[in-house]
């Protein structure tokens, strides 16, 4: 296996960058087409969204939680987390079917499977950072945004798309041999959603548990990510242990690919 072979992926979807913008824009409208507000939703969804989570969570739920180091307002902290998570399932999700559930655009369009994949996962990512950028506003409004740690949170978000990007490569070729990989990814995060301190804080968690969570990659990320909107501090640890696996996931996915891609378009 040669280095070209490894990263001839990402030289594909470089060659290919304009078709890869013009596939995502055209998932985005899909998405909405037929509707009367068309790409609106868009805005208004998360929107809906982030009054009710404020609503029920901050002045319900949420108030026994506030007292907890790092997590300042409730609302504000289940959705700097909740937001980032749902990218990074709903693109593994997507990853894992995609073979399948776009089967004639990849067994007849003449197009490195990997640019198909990319504008998917392209219009994902710009969808949820549009709802981070609802998030931003929320922390401004509410008066947490710490603009001199928002370098440190997009270090984080650069972490999970860099790890979700490389599941999302040995997912793709996986999913065209596994018929179930959708259920079972999904099946997977969820568990990982509670295993990750994205509705709770690690102070709200026993000892012994919060002991385990240190090797949860995804702490460091989360921390990361939460550290512009609630001006927290990030421990150095938790964040190099999530560098490490996000280099490990891209660099495996990358092999993966590399070596099954071929095969998918015979499989499907």
């Amino acid at each position: 296996m040669t280095t070209y072979a490894v990263f001839s992926a990402f030289s594909n979807v470089w060659r290919w960058r304009r078709l890869v913008k013009q596939l995502a824009v055209r998932e985005l409208r899909s998405r909405y087409a037929g509707s009367v507000l068309g790409s609106a939703w868009a805005v208004l969804e998360p929107g809906v969204q982030f009054a009710l989570y404020f609503t029920v969570f901050s002045y319900f739920l949420g108030m026994r939680l506030e007292g907890h180091g790092g997590v300042g307002s409730y609302a504000l902290y289940l959705v700097s987390g909740l937001v980032p998570f749902q990218m990074l399932q709903e693109c593994l999700m997507r990853a894992a079917g995609f073979a399948r559930s776009q089967a004639g655009l990849v067994r007849h369009v003449s197009v490195p499977l990997e640019v198909l994949l990319a504008g998917a996962i392209l219009a994902t990512v710009a969808r949820h950072m549009l709802s981070l950028a609802l998030v931003t506003a929320a922390a401004i409004a509410i008066g947490t945004v710490t603009w001199s740690a928002m370098p440190v949170t997009a270090a984080g978000l650069a972490l999970l798309v860099v790890g979700m990007v490389g599941l999302s490569l040995a997912l793709v070729p996986a999913g065209a041999f596994i018929p179930d990989l959708v259920q079972v990814v999904g099946t997977v995060t969820s568990v990982l959603f509670f295993l990750t301190p994205i509705v709770y804080p690690v102070s709200a968690v026993p000892a012994k548990a919060a002991l385990w969570m240190r090797y949860n990659p995804l702490v460091g990320v989360f921390d990361a990510i939460r550290a512009g909107f609630l001006g927290s501090t990030v421990s150095t640890l938790p964040l190099v242990l999530a560098g490490a696996a996000a280099t490990a996931a891209l660099f495996a996915g990358m092999l993966v690919f590399s070596h099954r891609s071929r095969a998918v378009r015979d499989v499907v």
